[in-house]
């Protein structure tokens, strides 16, 4: 049977057809499209906000100055500031003007970094601080007790590390990871504790927790990274505590990435800054608005990574690379025998 296909009467068409029929199907195109227009305005929208953020926070002048207000002779305490980073803030603390505490378990090497900077800036107060933060078990009244009267009303909890460097957790001691722990935690929580009545009668008053790359979890620095984890929860915790109570008391955390110093002997480069440019930096982070932030800009570059890359094979990355620090540090430990 030969079967004639129907001629379209004029002004109809199966389209038209389709369209009266199911009048939907001719506007959900147009109304997704529409949707997805306004998701993706307000993407870039959020995208533009985050980017002007991180920006600013690079760009914006340091809020340093507000604790030490023309007339006021203030006082910063720097933990662990014999050597590094901490001495790197010590530093750059005298040379904008405060008077600091410099905190060491060494007196002789203490007493030597004082020289130095009394040298450097004849108009800056520098009086050290003698403590073991890892192994002493006293309430820190020692250290209320030097402070005294003095105008203090910045805390930079400084003082870190890691005791046992690329071991496995399994291998630890019990007094390796308990020291491990007092170093990075126990002793910035005790001294925070005991200090901010000080820096709040002292106010406006400021606290810098320093703390790492590593708290997003380093293989074999477990301990270590779990320290740092600490660091930035107990930041956040602290600066909301400070906010919900109407106290003039900064919480920031300070995160770090490869610096050279004594502890990590490497070449300075683009991404790897000295622990006085670090500190540096770190300073110019003051009144961004935290409560964690990259202290070099550069770092916080390399830690777009944590975010993006895959953590199966950032882990993998990361494991080639500590691997490559542990045999040079090995390399570097026989030379010296």
């Amino acid at each position: 049977m030969n079967v004639q296909p129907r001629r379209a009467q004029p002004g109809f068409s199966e389209r038209s057809c389709l369209a009266d029929n199911f009048p939907t199907m001719m506007h959900l195109p147009e109304k997704l499209t529409t949707s997805l227009a306004y998701v993706g305005a307000a993407t870039s929208c959020f995208l533009a906000i985050q980017v002007a953020r991180h920006l600013y926070c690079y760009l914006r002048p340091s809020g340093l100055p507000r604790y030490n207000p023309p007339g006021k002779d203030a006082w910063a305490l720097v933990t662990g500031s014999t050597d590094g980073i901490g001495f790197g803030f010590a530093q750059e603390l005298c040379k904008r003007g405060f008077n600091v505490f410099l905190h060491g378990r060494n007196r002789d090497k203490l007493l030597r970094r004082q020289a130095e900077l009394l040298a450097d800036y004849p108009n800056a107060n520098v009086r050290i601080i003698v403590f073991d933060a890892v192994n002493n078990h006293e309430d820190l009244d020692t250290i209320v007790q030097e402070i005294g009267d003095t105008p203090l009303t910045v805390l930079i909890n400084n003082i870190g590390g890691e005791v046992t460097l690329f071991t496995r957790l399994a291998d630890f001691t019990f007094e390796q990871a308990n020291a491990t722990i007092n170093l990075n935690n126990t002793f910035m929580v005790q001294i925070t504790r005991k200090l901010l009545p000080i820096l709040e009668r002292n106010g406006p008053g400021l606290v810098l927790n320093i703390s790492s790359a590593a708290a997003y979890g380093m293989p074999t620095l477990s301990v270590y990274s779990g320290t740092k984890g600490f660091v930035d929860s107990f930041t956040r915790s602290l600066q909301a505590e400070m906010t919900i109570d109407g106290k003039d008391v900064e919480v920031l955390g300070l995160r770090v990435g490869n610096t050279q110093s004594k502890g990590n002997d490497v070449k300075v480069n683009l991404f790897t800054p000295t622990s006085r440019a670090l500190a540096d930096a770190a300073l110019n982070r003051v009144g961004c608005g935290g409560p964690i932030v990259w202290a070099y800009w550069l770092h916080s570059l390399q830690g777009l990574s944590f975010h993006i890359v895959p953590r199966r094979k950032l882990v993998r990355v990361l494991g080639d690379h500590l691997n490559t620090m542990k045999r040079d540090h090995e390399a570097k430990l026989a030379k010296q025998q």
